[in-house]
């Protein structure tokens, strides 16, 4: 049902506004123009876990298995009737976990909201925006409180200042550690973000 409203809402303008923006980076244009995509088939999780901590792939594995999942339960695009939206469409859902692990954002609530503030800012989709604004609404007062307060002002200024994530072609940035990654992308780790004097509260995934 998420993954049809994400379909269903994001109008055309606006796929073709990410197509259009991915078009104008090196990157970006090569991913449009070749379509790679990221299953099981394409990643070697086995590999992964064998890299160093610290690097994205092995971070990434870390992060599938702590939600006991797997690039494959991204369903397929369904709604869209333009192939190269549905590729925009597609790749923003199978690099979704990459931009968690890049952000550093555990997969609980509070991660998940701040992500969804990033991806609102960055892509514009309907369904990103909604999540945003109804997730925090969800939170408890501690996490809403530190949202508020230290989440959000830090991913604004990612989203706005950082590159266009989906962008990256992250199957080949696997290898890489983190925080190279975060510096070429102009991501400033949330862990050396100015801190305000509310505490900070971490839910276990």
């Amino acid at each position: 049902m998420v993954a049809t409203m994400a379909e269903t809402t994001a109008f055309r303008p606006i796929l073709k506004n990410i197509r259009d923006r991915m078009a104008c980076d090196v990157v970006g244009r090569a991913l449009l123009c070749h379509r790679p995509r990221i299953t099981e088939e394409t990643i070697n999780r086995e590999k992964l876990r064998l890299l160093p901590d610290g690097t994205l792939g092995r971070e990434y594995a870390r992060f599938l298995d702590q939600l006991h999942t797997s690039p494959d339960a991204r369903p397929p695009v369904k709604y869209v009737d333009d192939d190269e939206l549905v590729y925009v469409m597609q790749r923003y859902r199978e690099t979704h976990d990459f931009t968690h692990v890049l952000l550093e954002m555990k997969p609980n609530m509070l991660g998940e909201v701040t992500v969804k503030y990033f991806e609102a800012i960055q892509l514009g989709l309907p369904m990103c925006i909604a999540a945003a604004i109804f997730g925090g609404v969800r939170l408890g007062p501690k996490h809403r409180q530190q949202l508020i307060e230290r989440n959000l002002p830090w991913v604004v200024e990612q989203a706005v200042n950082g590159r266009l994530l989906i962008a990256l072609d992250w199957e080949n940035l696997v290898e890489r550690k983190i925080r190279d990654i975060q510096q070429e992308c102009c991501i400033e780790p949330f862990d050396l973000s100015p801190k305000t004097s509310s505490p900070t509260i971490s839910v276990a995934p």
